[in-house]
């Protein structure tokens, strides 16, 4: 659900997002903030 979230906030068809950025947004907590 996390990468979901993620590729939300990327334009186009693919999702470009790390695993590093995917575990991140998961230990925030559900604050949902993403620091790219």
């Amino acid at each position: 659900v996390a990468a979901s979230c993620l590729k939300q906030t990327i334009p186009g068809d693919f999702n470009h997002v790390s695993v590093d950025e995917v575990e991140k947004l998961i230990k925030s907590g559900g604050s949902g903030r993403v620091e790219r």
